[in-house]
C-alpha cells in the first residue's frame, strides 16, 4: 500500500500558510483534452483527477497531514471545442471576499490559420486551494461571465 507523499501536500498548502490576504491557486493540470464529458466546476477526487488523464490510481491512502490540511481540487471543465489547441489557465490573482474566493479564466485558443484534426475535445483546469478560509470557488471567464460557482466540501476530521 502506497502512501501519498507529504511533500506534495505541503507545496500545495503554503498557499494558506502565509497569515497574509494573498491566495495562491495551485494548478495541478491543465490539459487540452480531459476524459471526461462534464462541463461547469466541481470539486474532485484525487481518483476523478486520474481519470481526467485517462489513467487510475493504485491502492494509496491518505496521510495524515492532508487529512488535517486539506487542498480542494477544484475542476474547471468549459465544455466541449471542436478542434485541439484549446487550453484554460489561471488568468490572473484569485480574489477572496467573504470567504468566496473569484478565479478568473483564460482560455486560449488556436491560431485562426492553423490546420487542425475535426475532432470533439474538452480542456481542463484542475486547480488545488488549500486555504481554509475557502468555502466557496466561483470561476469567471474573460469577460467576467460566470462559467460556474460551488461550495466546498467540509474538511474531515483527522
Amino acid at each position: 500500500m502506497m502512501r501519498t507523499s507529504a511533500i506534495v501536500f505541503a507545496t500545495l498548502l503554503s498557499a494558506g500558510c502565509t497569515g497574509t490576504d494573498h491566495l495562491d491557486v495551485t494548478t495541478v493540470l491543465a490539459h487540452g483534452n480531459c476524459q471526461t464529458s462534464d462541463a461547469g466546476v466541481k470539486e474532485i477526487d484525487y481518483a476523478t483527477l486520474a481519470a481526467y488523464r485517462g489513467t487510475r490510481l493504485l491502492d494509496m491512502t491518505e496521510s495524515k497531514e492532508s487529512v488535517a490540511h486539506p487542498v480542494h481540487l477544484v475542476a474547471i471543465l468549459p465544455g466541449e471545442f471542436p478542434t485541439p489547441g484549446y487550453g484554460l489557465a489561471v488568468g490572473g490573482e484569485p480574489k477572496l471576499q467573504q470567504h468566496v474566493l473569484t478565479i478568473a479564466v483564460t482560455v486560449s485558443k488556436p491560431a485562426s490559420d492553423a490546420i487542425l484534426a475535426q475532432m470533439i475535445t474538452r480542456p481542463c483546469l484542475v486547480v488545488g486551494i488549500g486555504d481554509p478560509r475557502v468555502e466557496r470557488v466561483r470561476v469567471v471567464d474573460d469577460s467576467a461571465r460566470t462559467i460556474g460557482e460551488i461550495e466546498l466540501a467540509p474538511a474531515k476530521t483527522p
